[in-house]
């Protein structure tokens, strides 16, 4: 089995990053900006960084936040967004974001994917999904006359050369017998879950390349403990000399 990802993911607003009320204060070093977060993250044991736009703010603006995270970071850095256009996403990367998920929308197309990935390659390159369960292993993507079967639909994300797919599901318990299904592909296929370990231990078993959860939630170290304690191997052992 090969070893796991761990992946805090943040969720920003306009370059500032929405910190939920509970958040450990003594993990932040500035709670609105994203570079200190990522650092945090990294001595925490992350391995490697989502940040997630809720609204993007000016270009710009984005283009230097994305910078300071970068240079803050020594493991990967992924945004996932809704992008204006090819030039906002290629700025992105150019701006230091090692992959980008073309964030889910009201149309399951996406016209930027194909000419990111002849531009940067498939390794920085993949999709964001919703699936929800419609019924016992049917799982769909989309809305409408426009929804689509889920894994067909990931299946053809592969054909286009997206090179990761990050992963919700609705109820989370059914990501398990999804990622089963999911496991033919050779794609990166990441699990976002609310943080239960237990769930991201089953969904990683049957098949997923690893786990993406809200970073307010807990240090990536002890999402890594629990997920050892079911046999899973992680790509960098955590020790506490690290921190």
């Amino acid at each position: 089995m090969d070893a796991k990802w761990v992946i805090p993911a943040l969720t920003l607003s306009c370059g500032r990053v929405a910190v939920p009320d509970g958040a450990d204060p003594s993990r932040l070093l500035d709670p609105a900006r994203p570079a200190p977060w990522a650092w945090v993250l990294e001595r925490e044991g992350a391995d490697g960084v989502l940040f997630r736009e809720r609204s993007p703010g000016e270009p710009g603006a984005r283009c230097v936040w994305i910078r300071a995270a970068a240079a803050a970071l020594g493991v990967p850095m992924a945004l996932e967004a809704r992008f204006q256009g090819w030039a906002d996403l290629a700025a992105m990367l150019e701006a230091g974001a090692d992959r980008v998920f073309l964030a889910p929308s009201g149309a399951l197309e996406d016209p930027l994917l194909v000419p990111g990935v002849r531009a940067f390659g498939r390794d920085r390159v993949g999709a964001a999904l919703d699936v929800r369960l419609e019924g016992e292993g049917r799982w769909r993507v989309g809305e409408g006359s426009a929804a689509r079967d889920a894994l067909e639909w990931m299946d053809e994300l592969e054909q286009r050369g997206a090179g990761a797919l990050l992963v919700r599901v609705e109820p989370e318990g059914a990501a398990p017998p999804l990622f089963l299904a999911a496991a033919r592909l050779s794609l990166t296929v990441l699990f976002q879950t609310a943080a239960a370990p237990a769930l991201a231990a089953e969904a990683l078993l049957h098949g997923a390349d690893g786990v993406v959860y809200p970073a307010q939630a807990c240090p990536a170290h002890q999402v890594k403990t629990a997920l050892v304690s079911h046999g899973l191997p992680m790509r960098q052992p955590w020790t506490r000399e690290t921190v």
